[in-house]
């Protein structure tokens, strides 16, 4: 004789109600995200008591329903005591690396122009592994090559960066 896998029942409820309470939480909440969040924290806490409330002789159904209504209001009210700051009053933007979106932009620009002088692979491994933030096992199996070529890669290209750098500032100290 086998036995049920446990959260078996549970996982079967969950495929028979997630339709309806998706719906009634959307038609309370009016927001899909907040619907959603609603539903996923109803299941989460029915899967924690699902002993209990399968022991009780209540409609497991009804129960969820109440739960999803209970679960909008109760965002609703978390979202409302959310502090918000007027727009005027927001610091300016900020790059990924912490310095002002605008500074960031310009050198940008011409890190594109050295990165641009670059062989073509070392710009695309550049590009992948430094600009994109990728390690460079991902980028080895995105470009089909070996790890160990990915870093040399990375190595070539900045030393033809560094050469590139100071050939620059040596034609404006001039």
């Amino acid at each position: 004789m086998s036995e049920a896998a446990p959260g078996a029942d549970f996982e079967s409820f969950v495929l028979e109600t997630l339709e309806a309470f998706s719906r009634l939480a959307r038609a309370q909440a009016g927001d899909l995200h907040s619907a959603q969040d609603a539903v996923q924290d109803v299941y989460l806490n029915m899967y924690r008591r699902w002993d209990f409330l399968t022991a009780g002789q209540g409609s497991l159904t009804a129960y969820g329903r109440t739960a999803v209504k209970r679960a909008v209001i109760d965002q609703f009210r978390r979202n409302k005591r959310m502090v918000t700051v007027p727009v005027h009053e927001l610091p300016e933007k900020e790059s990924g690396i912490g310095i002002p979106e605008a500074a960031y932009e310009m050198i940008k620009e011409g890190i594109d122009e050295l990165v641009e002088s670059l062989p073509e692979r070392q710009r695309e491994v550049i590009t992948l592994c430094i600009l994109q933030d990728l390690s460079p096992a991902v980028v080895a199996q995105r470009l089909r090559i070996k790890e160990e070529s990915v870093k040399r890669y990375i190595k070539a290209a900045a030393n033809n960066l560094k050469k590139s750098i100071n050939e620059h500032s040596e034609e404006v100290t001039v």
